[in-house]
């Protein structure tokens, strides 16, 4: 039934919507249609519209209700909640000589099914798809496919489909459809798999409502109140496709399909309609479906957030993904008036791209966030291949966490997560929740563990179950200080339980007693704590990396007298600091000395100080960027400068970065002395810090006035690199 209908209004939720259709005709919502799912034991909405001032009758079963249509034809009715029921009955509505009844209508569990591309993934194109097919006639399992109607591929839109495509009509859907081979086969595979074993377990109708769309970020499923009411989401809403802090992947995606629209100048400051943008497949779909209540949400989602690029590059910063996955969750619950609305969702599995921390945050989440469970897949991934096919493992898991936490069934809903552990000389025991009958899924010895002493260089670990629990050891670690397992891209290990579920991967430190359960968090306060532990456990490795001043430009005897150097000796023996510094160096990407490559990214000392695994990491970069600012600087150095950064902020150290800001000052006779370039450079720095929440240091004010020390207006001699030195001791001992 096609929808004259803008958004839908809120009878339960007190958020109304006006509609004004073209004809006065009766009308139901566009989420109403035959074959329907109705939520068991839930009041029920139900709305449309008719002729203004016309009686509405709504019957369904035994109940009926009686309404009159607003002045502008609006009309609504609840009827009282029901219980389950796989007798196909009609929702009948009439207007005075008009009615509309719509037939075969259930009472059961809705479940929104929503995310990218691994969600959308059909059946069709599933391992063992075409046997599922075959076998998935079931009258009393329900689909509602959503298809978005600009897939995010490869293709220049015209702007014309543009100009047409609204929030109405950008989801092509055919209805609700009795479950069939001819309806499943292009339905979700993993919401297909998770409706099958509901059903096979709980014996009444399940409706399954897909809005997923490939490639799309987090952002754009969020709602618009969440996002506006959010400091630090909020930015994200202006003008998201040419935002720095908007995913980069999506950005470029955007700009491609949006290349004709863009390029008119009647539109370019207008907003482009695209699936990327933020709130967009919210107001495009759950929207559209609200107020009508569900039993909870499936999501698969994470591959474009994950990383800077959506690909292989550096991961983002997880405090921030998690807040935002916070956001998306707040957004159901507070749409549904539901605080305990059933969410779950799909930990990334094995890839080769850089998604350790972003797992590490769903575990985190799933441990931070009520009536939340995460589908661990690690080990139903691909090396190469960001869709891997099996996705019947991925639903049935996802409908075992329901299964237990909304429904409350007796079963083991999730594989190993780690609890705690305790260090017995040079073994580690661990203790697992949900452990119970651990063993290696291939039947081997278990891989994937690793343990590390306090100089954080890993080695494999040999474990063995021994009980309940697990005991890790390494020839190679005497003393272990740390551990992890699974922490690749793509990582080989095995252990299961009992009932074959694989184990989160996850990562700790160690220390002489128990260890509490959970991961480590990567947030300052922690790194801060993290740091001021190993002060008292092992030597601090300081990382100074930058350019001519760190290098020591013009200070003679520099191995002594440049800042690195000096720092040392303010520091003492509990640090080892090094100079990583290359005269010249910035952060551009594209900017060149000669035919070769400027950026510190590019140069080797940059892979030196990763090598290094250092604790703390001092950067001094940017004033050389000043000679490319006007071609690529205000659009590339903010992400080329997170780039660099979220490289050391990945490492095993977890190292606590101090980025200078502002940076030392030029004085008078130096060539770019009061040239506004410098301020636009600092300004960026600041943008940079704050999206990566590093700290800064000023080494600007404590030279003012103080030109001598800067013999060429420029590099600072000896007594001036002393003064940078005591700036970064000072800071360094304040934690």
């Amino acid at each position: 039934m096609k929808s004259l209908f803008g958004r839908p209004f809120f009878c339960l939720l007190g958020l109304l919507c006006t509609v004004h259709p073209a004809l006065a005709e009766l009308q139901l919502a566009d989420v109403f249609s035959d074959h329907m799912v109705l939520q068991r034991g839930k009041v029920i909405p139900v709305w449309g519209q008719a002729d203004a001032g016309q009686k509405v009758v709504v019957q369904f079963g035994d109940r009926e209700k009686e309404t009159v249509a607003d002045a502008g034809g609006d009309w609504n009715v609840t009827l009282g909640a029901m219980p389950a029921s796989a007798d196909g009955r009609e929702l009948q509505v009439s207007s005075g000589q008009e009615s509309v009844v719509l037939k075969d209508v259930l009472l059961g569990d809705v479940w929104i099914a929503t995310g990218q591309s691994n969600m959308q993934w059909m059946l069709k194109q599933s391992k063992g798809g075409k046997e599922a097919i075959a076998a998935s006639e079931d009258a009393g399992l329900r689909l509602l496919n959503h298809r978005g109607t600009l897939h995010p591929g490869g293709k220049k839109f015209a702007v014309d489909f543009l100009k047409n495509m609204t929030m109405e009509n950008y989801y092509a859907s055919s209805g609700w459809q009795p479950c069939a081979p001819a309806s499943s086969a292009s339905f979700s595979g993993v919401a297909y798999f998770f409706g099958q074993k509901l059903r096979r377990e709980l014996n009444v109708p399940i409706g399954l409502v897909n809005y997923a769309v490939g490639g799309t970020p987090i952002e754009a499923h969020l709602s618009p109140e969440v996002m506006a009411s959010d400091s630090v989401l909020k930015p994200l809403l202006n003008e998201w496709w040419k935002n720095k802090d908007y995913p980069q992947w999506c950005r470029e995606r955007a700009a491609l399909n949006l290349t004709h629209w863009l390029a008119d100048p009647k539109l370019k400051a207008k907003a482009p309609p695209h699936p990327f943008a933020p709130h967009y497949l919210w107001d495009a779909g759950i929207a559209r479906y609200l107020p009508l209540p569900v039993k909870g949400v499936i999501w698969y989602q994470g591959e474009s957030n994950a990383t800077v690029d959506g690909a292989g590059g550096a991961p983002v910063d997880a405090a921030l993904n998690k807040r935002k996955f916070k956001s998306l969750v707040k957004s159901w619950r507070q749409a549904w008036n539901a605080p305990e609305l059933p969410v779950y969702y799909v930990q990334l599995p094995g890839l080769n791209r850089q998604w350790p921390e972003f797992r590490e945050m769903q575990l985190q989440a799933s441990r931070e966030i009520k009536h939340v469970g995460m589908a661990v897949t690690i080990d139903v991934g691909h090396p190469t291949n960001v869709h891997p096919g099996d996705k019947k493992p991925v639903g049935e898991r996802l409908a075992r966490l329901a299964l237990a936490g909304a429904y409350g069934k007796d079963l083991v809903a999730n594989g190993p997560l780690y609890r705690r552990s305790v260090v017995k000389g040079s073994k580690v025991i661990l203790d697992f929740e949900h452990g119970q009958g651990m063993k290696p899924s291939d039947g081997g010895r278990i891989r994937g563990f690793e343990l590390a002493g306090k100089d954080r260089i890993f080695h494999p670990a040999q474990a063995n179950v021994q009980g309940a629990y697990l005991t890790l050891t390494s020839a190679a670690v005497r003393k272990p200080a740390s551990l992890r397992y699974a922490w690749a891209n793509n990582p080989d290990c095995n252990l299961v339980n009992a009932e074959g579920l694989p184990a989160s991967p996850f990562r700790t430190q160690l220390g002489g007693g128990d260890q509490s359960s959970g991961t480590m968090n990567t947030n300052g306060s922690k790194r801060a704590a993290d740091t001021a532990a190993k002060q008292k456990a092992a030597v601090i490795r300081v990382a100074c990396i930058g350019d001519s001043i760190t290098f020591g430009a013009g200070i003679a005897n520099r191995e002594e007298n440049s800042y690195p150097a000096q720092l040392q000796q303010l520091l003492g023996d509990q640090y080892e600091v090094r100079n990583f510094g290359n005269s010249g160096r910035g952060i551009l990407k594209k900017s060149k000395r000669g035919k070769g490559k400027r950026a510190y990214l590019f140069m080797p000392e940059h892979a030196q100080a990763l090598k290094f695994r250092p604790d703390i990491v001092i950067c001094n970069l940017g004033i050389n960027d000043i000679m490319d600012w006007g071609r690529y600087g205000k659009a590339e150095f903010v992400p080329n400068y997170r780039e660099l950064i979220q490289a050391y902020k990945q490492l095993d150290s977890h190292p606590r970065v101090i980025i200078w800001h502002k940076l030392a000052p030029l004085f008078k006779g130096q060539r770019y002395f009061g040239d506004a370039r410098v301020d636009a450079i600092n300004a960026a720095i600041a943008q940079v810090a704050k999206a990566e929440h590093v700290e800064t240091i000023d080494m600007s004010t404590p030279f003012e006035g103080k030109g001598a020390l800067f013999p060429d207006h420029i590099h600072p001699n000896a007594d001036g690199a002393k003064v940078i030195a005591e700036q970064t001791a000072a800071r360094l001992k304040q934690e």
